[in-house]
């Protein structure tokens, strides 16, 4: 009451970004601090309808983007280092970005570019070991290439024996930034460092997006 009566109140609440529509002329005119580190495209990329499957059932893209920002990474659960390292740093980006961006509604989605062995329950014990916010899907080689041809992001399942389980995949390691209109707008390539990531994605917002 006190503080009420000082001139005090409430924080206005956060700007639903998730709802803002990109504006295609202010993203062909913005101009990136380092495209180390954040790469916008001139020409956003609409994600192709594809059907996946998660741990929870059928997943649609681009639906599953509505109403969310997602950062998009491919990858596989028998990964031997790059994608826990990748995830890992997703775990702490997205936490940084809801902070600052609060009104984006942010996600994360996991794609698995090996369905032959990262079935929806693995899938999603694996993401939720970084965080238990992380979406993970899969699906059939034609919705899987689908996207990623797509979103050019390549991969190679290394040839084996058939049947056989043991195997490597090569995979594109960078962060694609979905719009909740279901574009990808933006590419994070790698090496990843949170802090320059936040700054730059923050400032994409402010310049593009708000």
């Amino acid at each position: 009451m006190l503080l009420l009566a000082a001139g005090w109140s409430k924080a206005a609440p956060a700007a639903n970004l998730a709802e803002q529509p990109i504006s295609e002329a202010r993203l062909a005119a913005f101009h990136t601090q380092d495209l180390l580190v954040f790469r916008p495209l001139a020409t956003p990329i609409r994600v192709p309808g594809a059907d996946f499957v998660s741990a929870q059932g059928p997943v649609r893209m681009p639906a599953m983007f509505r109403d969310h920002w997602t950062l998009l990474y491919i990858g596989y659960t028998f990964c031997p280092d790059i994608c826990p390292t990748e995830l890992t740093t997703l775990s702490g980006l997205l936490p940084a970005l809801k902070k600052d961006l609060p009104g984006a509604n942010w996600q994360v989605v996991f794609l698995s570019v090996d369905p032959d062995r990262d079935r929806p329950k693995r899938l999603a014990e694996y993401a939720h070991y970084f965080d238990p916010d992380f979406h993970a899907i899969t699906g059939t080689r034609a919705m899987i290439d689908r996207v990623t041809r797509a979103i050019k992001a390549g991969y190679r399942i290394e040839p084996h024996a058939p049947g056989s389980m043991t195997y490597e995949v090569d995979h594109d390691t960078a962060f694609r930034l979905i719009s909740p209109d279901g574009k990808m707008v933006a590419i994070l390539p790698p090496p990843h460092e949170i802090s320059p990531m936040t700054q730059a994605i923050v400032r994409f917002f402010k310049e593009v997006v708000q």
